[in-house]
């Protein structure tokens, strides 16, 4: 163990949303491969496209949220909140979710916080509408 490390250790609640985010990564990876896969499951064109962002953009937004941790403790140069929302929107939600628990990172601004959960229950919404057809 590193001298001076404290393990991180996540409470109930934020243990439960890094647990969402990463199933919700999983299954879009495992829908867009599965639909990928010559005739296994046929998801559609547009639950291809979300599937595609969501797995790409979710790594994408966690990395920014640790870069813009990483930057605010050392009082540099910061990712604009507008750009995080913008990677959650359009399909990092995930990411920015686990991005958000993991680095603990804007979870104490409740106007953030509320925009995050609005833009996941989006999300929710239109994967639902995608899948029940």
């Amino acid at each position: 163990m590193i001298k001076g490390h404290v393990p991180m250790k996540l409470p109930g609640m934020k243990r439960i949303w890094l647990t969402l985010a990463m199933s919700w990564l999983i299954g879009a990876v495992a829908v867009l491969i599965a639909s990928l896969a010559e005739n296994s499951f046929k998801a559609g064109l547009w639950a291809e496209i979300y599937c595609l962002a969501v797995s790409v953009l979710s790594p994408v937004s966690f990395c920014l949220y640790g870069w813009d941790k990483w930057k605010a403790e050392r009082e540099g140069r910061r990712i604009s909140e507008k750009t995080l929302h913008l990677m959650a929107f359009a399909g990092g939600w995930p990411g920015a979710v686990a991005g958000q628990q993991w680095f603990r990172h804007k979870t104490l601004k409740p106007v953030f916080r509320t925009i995050l959960l609005l833009t996941v229950l989006l999300h929710v919404a239109v994967a639902a509408t995608l899948c029940f057809q």
